[in-house]
């Protein structure tokens, strides 16, 4: 396995250009970039203000809202006014937007299956254990380097 003699930034170098690279493979039957499809599936049903999902990706608000304005033209996303906040816009999936974060979801669930059966039944759970652990630190290492 080439990972075992690596540092931890080799280790999360290669893991983030192998995942970018299954996800671009496995939803290339969609019409969309990686960072639209990155966009699409950050969407929670009830919508988002530009800034959160900004914040949520990790990119500027410039790119978010050339990205928005893409997906408005295929009818992917509505952009609406903050009922709380007149000055930001709401963003939601529009039916089409739904559909389309629903095949981006079956194929991630495809490939993961797949990645995760390579693995025995003790492994893959202590697997996703782990990885449930990883991206909890995350989220706090994000908070905590605001």
């Amino acid at each position: 396995m080439y990972y075992t003699n690596m540092n931890n930034a080799e280790l999360l170098t290669n893991l983030l250009t192998d995942l970018q690279s299954i996800f671009r493979e496995k939803n290339k039957n969609l019409p969309f970039s990686l960072s639209q499809i990155i966009l699409i599936s950050s969407i929670p049903e009830q919508g988002i203000d530009m800034t959160s999902l900004s914040k949520k990706i990790g990119i500027d608000n410039s790119t978010t809202t050339r990205l928005i304005h893409n997906l408005q033209k295929k009818d992917i996303i509505i952009k609406s006014s903050n009922i709380k906040d007149k000055r930001s816009n709401i963003i939601t999936l529009s039916k089409k937007g739904v559909e389309a974060n629903k095949s981006i979801e079956e194929n991630v669930e495809k490939f993961s299956k797949q990645i995760f059966s390579y693995f025995g039944d003790k492994n893959r759970i202590l697997t996703r254990d782990l990885l449930s652990a990883f991206h909890w630190n995350l989220l706090k290492y994000r908070l905590d380097n605001k």
